[in-house]
């Protein structure tokens, strides 16, 4: 019994994290698109954020890269690196983050040329092995 009850703390802590990463993106997103349009400065972005990656989020999570993808969309990933997959709850989680994204990008105002842009941000997460975890996919309609 006290086993689950650390397995939930440490569940939550994680959830906490990983809702301070996707802030921390938004605000790298709000810095870097200030006064600036989408297109052109995805590149420039994309860019600047693999020079330095990977980069530790936090104690619990890398940003591992950034990457520009066809059709207006850009990818970042991450490592959860002291998770396991098969020692987690991943929908529970990947609803959590889903849930804070989507609330934190309908309140940026940094995210405005992603919207204007129809752009889509995709997050990937993955376990300390390198197994896929879960992807969060913000599509313009969504903000």
């Amino acid at each position: 019994m006290l086993k689950k009850e650390t397995n939930k703390k440490l569940f939550i802590r994680k959830g906490i994290k990983i809702v301070f990463v996707v802030v921390l993106v938004i605000l790298a997103q709000q810095f870097f698109f200030k006064n600036k349009t989408i297109g052109n400065e995805i590149k420039p972005l994309v860019e600047n954020y693999n020079k330095a990656c990977p980069m530790m989020i936090s104690e619990d999570i890398c940003m591992e890269s950034v990457n520009s993808l066809p059709d207006n969309i850009v990818q970042y990933d991450f490592t959860l690196v002291h998770v396991k997959k098969e020692a987690i709850d991943v929908n529970a989680l990947k609803k959590s983050v889903e849930k804070e994204i989507l609330s934190t990008s309908k309140t940026n105002p940094s995210l405005e040329a992603f919207r204007n842009n129809n752009s889509t941000v995709v997050y990937i997460y993955r376990d300390k092995n390198q197994k896929n975890l879960f992807k969060v996919v913000l599509t313009p309609e969504m903000y």
